[in-house]
């Protein structure tokens, strides 16, 4: 049984295990890491929707559609290792004093190894940011709503009607997927969240790695109220110029804009 260990460790565990057994029982996974069913479930999610694995009744499988994956540990600690920078260089915009959103996302979970902000007024819909934030302040405001077990989140209109008694002074937002035309969400509810949170900050930080560029879903929000995109690869030409058109700031390994365009050459 392997113990203690932390969500990315058991991903890269349990894709090795289903390059040796091609399918896994949820209960295999709880047997094998000791983990409850919650934790096992969230774990599953993380792999579908990364589209590492398939769902299937009662667990998971290699994936049908795609070639099967060889490295697929180097893959995962690389795409870590971006959103670390990713996560590092969206702390600095964090001041003392100051009230912040802070999205569902990975990266923007990461930022709160490199916080260094005082009295800042941190609010979230993710019990998981609330918990790995905490760490550096008390001042954590959770929305309530309906909570989602498999995400660990809450939702609803209770929650985008608490986001509006807020003035956010900057806001960090992830995404499913971004391109010329906006930025994606799996879900329709992410809509109106997310139209509510740019509505009520001052500043709004879209955090994108490479993986993002040009993915899209059935549900978008328009460009409109961001402040910037935050990278560490290069951006995608028609996404660069339509971010110039609208003065929205291209942030590139912490350099912004032309000086980002001329050190990284934007993908065609």
């Amino acid at each position: 049984m392997v113990m203690q260990m932390e969500q990315k460790e058991r991903i890269i565990k349990i894709l090795d295990l289903l390059d040796e057994k091609e399918s896994l029982e949820l209960a295999d996974l709880v047997a094998y890491f000791g983990v409850s069913k919650d934790t096992a479930r969230r774990d599953i999610l993380k792999l579908v929707e990364q589209g590492l694995a398939d769902r299937r009744r009662g667990g998971i499988a290699l994936p049908r559609m795609q070639q099967k994956i060889e490295n697929y540990s180097e893959r995962l600690i690389k795409n870590s290792q971006e959103k670390q920078r990713i996560a590092q260089q969206a702390s600095h915009f964090i001041q003392d004093n100051q009230t912040v959103w802070l999205d569902v996302s990975t990266t923007v979970q990461l930022m709160e190894e490199h916080m260094t902000a005082r009295n800042t007024m941190l609010v979230t819909n993710s019990l998981d940011n609330a918990l790995a934030f905490s760490k550096h302040t008390e001042k954590i405001y959770v929305l309530g709503g309906f909570y989602h077990h498999g995400a660990n989140i809450l939702n609803g209109a209770a929650t985008i009607a608490q986001i509006h008694q807020f003035q956010f002074d900057v806001a960090f937002i992830g995404a499913s997927g971004v391109d010329e035309q906006g930025i994606y969400y799996d879900s329709i509810d992410d809509i109106p969240l997310h139209q509510a949170i740019i509505q009520n900050a001052k500043t709004v930080y879209v955090l994108a790695d490479q993986t993002k560029f040009h993915q899209t879903t059935n549900f978008k929000i328009s460009w409109n109220g961001i402040t910037g995109l935050i990278t560490q690869t290069p951006i995608p030409e028609k996404i660069v110029k339509q971010l110039e058109k609208q003065e929205i700031e291209c942030i590139i390994g912490g350099i912004k804009n032309d000086d980002a365009n001329e050190k990284y050459p934007n993908k065609r």
